[in-house]
């Protein structure tokens, strides 16, 4: 494949001429609310380094949810779930899909229409949103209004703010990502958005480039739909698409050079790195020269054997442009900024992993930003805020000794967290109190296994004995620890995954969050690439599978078929609910890495939450409400976990789309008919009450709901 390692558009300090050219940079729904991705910035800063002028950059994803959270537009979505509820109710039986959109409906009982605007609200005041009960109502709100979206939609498609990758719809399959009908319906919910302030941005001008930033699975479904968008308004406009998404997209094709299918409003793809190709883009379209030529990108119809990847010089590239966001935008009390002073990874052996830009190792290759420029990258970065998320895949330890040394003198006080490795010499080298005198809050860890056996198959260098002390010696300095790991990893028995849970269970008073989550092969791991040395043999992926993101595979001796998303439930649920500290995940408090949870340990320590976390809310934003249904089994009704069950069962017999979802959407349903009363909890959960409950008197009974809903911790 080749690869390009190239001088930037500009070496820092010098300055080549570019000129006025109408661009515009999208970053589209739907991901993280609370802090804007930093590509775009990286990208506006090398092209205003190189010159150009013109940009227009939109964080579509921030735009389209505060627009959708209006009042005006949260009453109508409101009205239309009670349609849904007096469509199903009228029908004389029910389907699969009419259970599952009447379930939805009824969050919106626990709504009104300034519910989510005042939710939104909370996030950004700051004595709200450090009051965690509070803070809780808030994101019990998000949880259900995206409940309802799903309803203008695909049913449970919207979760934690992702599209779900697999479900009524299959984000891996051009059957599914090419019908323009498919992607409609999967994007319906944000038709006022596009239909509104998008179009509008389209028409300001005649943008002669339009480039989509897709670092995430679930933001693909809106980019391709926003890409036809912008097509049918500037038939002449040069649309480019880029980020990590996209080049998973380019690399894991099962036909490769297929990709055009699925980018086929594209003229430009960049599968790599993207500051210079992106610079050279705006030059060609500025002086009317063809596009071909240009290193790092696939021109309309270019299918080389193998794409070209470009990897960026780290230590000449300009300080990205941050100020193109309006940060008082995001769901946050203060600004969280992602800035990487590194890519690619300095240890890159593990044999599990295949992340972003890699070729014959599990990630890209490792590069360095000098420390002295990541200082005066911090200082203009602290002109907009004080909290920075090191995003990289890891440091190194003379690395990370140098800029948390620096740190500890740089004119600009920042709090900071990162994913870093379990390095031995942490205690040795006195690295908690230089970490935390850098102004470092919390560190994740990729722990992954329990047993030494595995960690070794992995080849992650850790020798676990040592990893309490390390964790001791980082909460003797109050810096918050975030535990992630595995279990399922080819040949790993089953007292090795309990004992991933176990190690973490014997020392909980040294992490703050865990996180474990079941292997899936990816086809870039050296895992996939060398099946023979982990006795795995790879097993063929269903026809509909056109993305090979991940790969079914079974151990030679046990033979039983690992599949792709399917959770590993051999150690038992206690297990699993040991490790749950807090209520909610990702993008919220209690999600690992996340802006909340960043912000959480800077203002409470490595602990995460106040001691008072289960006191009275200030303000009850979520309600707790009664309705008569006439259904008296709801609690039977077919769930999210029936309709993953079922994708993953058409999945291993022959393979998903949403036709053969809609099939199964299709079949009868459970539903009983018979007079009952329901209650509609914050959380969304809905409880029947039964004939005794009834006769309780209406005071009472509320307040005895209530005093469930605070132990459940939902009021």
């Amino acid at each position: 494949m080749p690869v390009f390692i190239t001088e930037t558009p500009t070496v820092r300090g010098t300055r080549r001429q570019g000129g006025e050219i109408p661009y515009l940079l999208v970053n589209p729904p739907l991901t993280d609310p609370t802090q804007p991705y930093h590509s775009i910035p990286y990208l506006v800063g090398a092209a205003r380094a190189a010159g150009f002028t013109g940009e227009r950059c939109v964080d579509a994803n921030i735009e389209a949810l505060n627009h959708l959270a209006r009042p005006e537009n949260v009453a109508a979505l409101l009205d239309r779930a009670a349609a849904v509820r007096r469509r199903v109710e009228s029908r004389p039986a029910l389907t699969r899909l009419d259970e599952l959109e009447y379930a939805a409906s009824l969050a919106a009982e626990a709504l009104t229409p300034d519910s989510v605007a005042r939710a939104i609200e909370v996030f950004k005041d700051e004595g709200s949103f450090y009051h965690y009960p509070t803070y809780r109502q808030a994101v019990m709100v998000m949880k259900l209004w995206q409940e309802l979206l799903c309803l203008d939609g695909a049913p449970k498609s919207i979760s934690d703010f992702e599209i779900l990758p697999g479900g009524v719809v299959n984000l891996s399959s051009y059957q599914d990502l090419c019908d323009p009908a498919v992607i409609d319906l999967l994007t319906h919910p944000f038709d006022p958005y596009i239909r509104g302030p998008f179009a509008e941005v389209v028409r300001e001008r005649r943008w002669r480039v339009v480039g989509f930033s897709v670092n995430f699975t679930s933001q693909l479904p809106v980019a391709l739909r926003l890409a036809r968008e912008v097509r049918e308004a500037i038939p002449d406009a040069v649309i480019v698409f880029g980020g990590t998404e996209v080049c998973d997209d380019v690399r894991l094709a099962r036909a490769p050079k297929n990709y055009w299918k699925l980018f086929q409003d594209a003229d430009i793809i960049v599968p790599g790195e993207g500051e210079s190709p992106f610079c050279d883009i705006l030059g060609a379209v500025r002086d009317g020269r063809g596009l071909g030529g240009i290193r790092g990108i696939l021109t309309r119809g270019e299918t080389p054997d193998t794409p070209p990847i470009n990897y960026e010089n780290v230590a000449a590239l300009p300080t990205p442009a941050y100020d193109v966001w309006r940060w008082e935008s995001y769901w946050t009390p203060e600004p969280v900024i992602l800035y990487s002073p590194t890519r690619g990874c300095y240890w890159n052996k593990c044999t599990f992993c295949d992340y972003g830009l890699n070729l014959d190792r599990p990630t890209s290759p490792s590069r360095e930003r000098p420390v002295e420029t990541v200082i005066e990258d911090l200082g203009t970065i602290s002109e907009i805020g004080r909290t920075v998320y090191f995003s990289v895949d890891a440091m190194s330890p003379k690395y990370l000794r140098l800029l948390s040394d620096a740190l500890v003198g740089a004119p600009a006080r920042i709090r900071w967290s990162a994913e870093l490795r379990l390095e031995r010499t942490f205690p040795k080298r006195d690295m908690a109190r230089r970490l935390r005198d850098s102004g470092c809050v919390a560190i994740s860890f990729g722990y992954e296994s329990g047993s030494q056996r595995v960690l070794d198959l992995i080849d992650k260098g850790v020798d676990l004995t040592g990893v309490p002390s390390i964790l001791t010696h980082l909460a003797e300095h109050d810096v918050g620890v975030q535990m992630m790991g595995f279990t399922g990893f080819p040949t790993e028995r089953l007292d090795e995954a309990e004992r991933t849970y176990d190690f973490l269970i014997e020392h909980e008073d040294l992490w703050a969050l865990a996180g474990i989550g079941t292997f899936s092969l990816t086809p870039g791991s050296i895992v996939a690439k060398r099946p023979d040395m982990f006795d795995v043999e790879i097993l063929p992926l269903p026809p509909t599978q056109d993305i090979e993101r991940y790969l079914p595979w079974q151990t030679r001796v046990e033979r039983s078929g690992n599949w792709p998303g399917e959770i590993d439930r051999r150690v038992g649920n206690h297990r699993i609910a040991a490790l749950k500290r807090t209520i909610d995940d990702r993008p919220f408090v209690g999600g690992i890495d996340t802006a909340h949870t960043l912000l959480y340990f800077a203002r409470y320590g490595r602990r995460l939450t106040p001691d008072d976390s289960l006191g009275e809310p200030r303000a009850h934003l979520a309600r707790i409400s009664q309705c008569d249904i006439p259904f008296d089994n709801i609690e039977d009704f077919v769930a999210f976990e029936d309709l993953r069950d079922a994708y993953f069962l058409l999945q291993r017999d022959g393979g998903a789309t949403s036709s053969s979802m809609s099939t199964w959407l299709g079949e009868p349903g459970k539903a009983q008919r018979g007079a009952a009363r329901v209650v509609v909890m914050p959380s969304g959960t809905v409880l029947t009450l039964s004939e005794e409950e009834r006769l309780v008197p209406g005071d009472r009974l509320q307040e005895l709901i209530t005093l469930a809903a605070r132990i459940r911790g939902e009021a």
